[in-house]
């Protein structure tokens, strides 16, 4: 009886001291910044659909991932496309051209939000001037075509 006691004894104190350590809490940087490749937005002439896509990769992280969208209705402006996700759920994206102002066309604009550790997210974005998105001629029909660069770096996340 006495080496049962003493083994309950024994037990006991060996689980409060399991159950009594400290939990460390895992530390996951946030990001600092999005590595976007590939970047590529058009109408199809005569009015036939748009396509927007990209590739974005998080330094430091496994995440690498492609964001697109095509439609079979826009024309020759390129659409707003409201917040949806990439091929990874964790990466969403949205992009839209600002309202003009008098004398000058809007800035287009992407908006990429990445969560990095469950509920915990981050946001950064991109502009390029509407000359970059030039509304081009093809006799009898016109098509919006991005001309600039296609990869680039958004740095001002928060």
């Amino acid at each position: 009886m006495k080496t049962i006691a003493a083994l309950s004894s024994l037990l006991l104190f060996g689980a409060t001291s399991v159950f009594a350590a400290p939990v460390n809490e895992r530390q996951i940087e946030v990001p600092k910044e999005m590595d976007i490749t590939a970047f590529s937005a058009n109408t199809e002439p005569h009015g036939t659909g748009a396509f927007i896509s990209f590739n974005i990769a998080i330094p430091n992280t496994s995440m690498s991932t492609t964001c697109a969208y095509s439609d079979q209705s826009s024309v020759s402006e390129l659409p707003s496309v409201s917040l949806r996700p990439c091929n990874d759920p964790a990466v969403e994206w949205e992009f839209r051209q600002d309202p003009s102002l008098p004398g000058s066309e809007g800035q287009y604009r992407v908006v990429i939000t990445y969560a990095y550790d469950g509920v915990k997210k981050v946001a950064g974005f991109h502009e390029w001037p509407a000359t970059d998105f030039p509304l081009e001629n093809f006799g009898s029909t016109v098509a919006t075509f991005y001309r600039g660069a296609p990869d680039f770096t958004i740095t001002n996340l928060s």
